[in-house]
């Protein structure tokens, strides 16, 4: 399997090309993948808890006003690990509001619907959401 990956990466057409290039390959190092799931399908707990840390950094970023570096680093956490149900709705919650702030309704509302996916029952405060936030579930709402 080596010997084929090292195939690839010199660009050699057969193992044998690749072994008269005396070619090493560094030793292949076990790497935790976030990806990868436990049997009853829940991330590794090192994996919540380094999912949990992108969404308090990526909240931290909403919170200073830089909404497309919250929405990269939710992204982010998308494509490089398996968020539980309710890590999904927190950063679909946050995607959310982040395209509002940037004036993207389409991608609040798409975001806002994954939230409703996950919760039906989900409401925002009043009193901590703006109301161009609350316009944007109320429109996911009626989609729904």
């Amino acid at each position: 399997m080596r010997a084929a990956i090292v195939c690839l990466l010199l660009g050699a057409g057969s193992l044998a090309q690749a072994k008269a290039l005396k070619t090493t390959a560094p030793p292949v190092r076990a790497k935790a993948i976030a990806a990868v799931p436990r049997d009853d399908g829940r991330p590794v707990r090192e994996d919540r808890g380094r999912i949990e840390s992108r969404i308090i950094a990526a909240r931290g970023q909403y919170q200073k006003g830089q909404y497309s570096e919250s929405v990269m680093t939710l992204i982010k956490t998308f494509a490089e690990t398996q968020p539980s149900g309710d890590q999904q709705q927190a950063i679909y919650e946050l995607l959310g509001a982040c395209y509002v702030a940037l004036g993207q309704m389409d991608l609040a509302v798409a975001s806002f619907t994954e939230v409703l996916r996950r919760r039906p029952d989900f409401a925002l405060d009043p009193i901590k959401s703006s109301p161009k936030i609350r316009a944007a579930l109320e429109t996911a709402k009626s989609h729904f």
